[in-house]
């Protein structure tokens, strides 16, 4: 036979499992508050370690937005970004164009003959250079 659970033992075990869930709660509890602390103290103090460094890097952060503000306001100014600017580039890009399709084509073979021809002068002349040096020399 089967004995029935005696309750004053579920309610002593349930009692013990209340009271170690408390104290879980209150040290999680003091380290919260402690954080808390720290944090508020942070924001206090304003954080003096490194202030004047953010402080710059904020400056040069503000600068930038504000010239970058001013650009898009005024784009013809800002180095010829506007539409005006623009269109004089791609006239001038056009008239280059046309300057050079009007060139005439240079033959690519007359070059390589060029080319050919002082090779051939440059060796016969260093060529003469090396019988003057086994000359002069005894």
């Amino acid at each position: 036979m089967r004995r029935a659970p005696d309750t004053d033992v579920i309610l002593l075990r349930l009692e013990q499992t209340i009271a170690s869930l408390r104290t879980g709660l209150m040290v999680v509890g003091v380290i919260a508050v402690a954080a808390l602390g720290v944090a508020i103290y942070a924001l206090v103090s304003g954080g003096t370690g490194g202030s004047s460094q953010s402080d710059a890097r904020l400056s040069q952060l503000e600068a930038r937005v504000n010239s970058l503000s001013r650009a898009l306001e005024n784009p013809g100014a800002g180095g010829g970004t506007g539409d005006a600017a623009l269109s004089v580039r791609v006239d001038a890009l056009e008239r280059t164009v046309k300057t050079l399709a009007a060139r005439p084509a240079t033959d690519a073979t007359q070059a390589i003959a060029q080319l050919s021809g002082r090779l051939d002068a440059l060796s016969k002349d260093v060529e003469q250079l090396k019988q003057t040096q086994t000359q002069t020399t005894p």
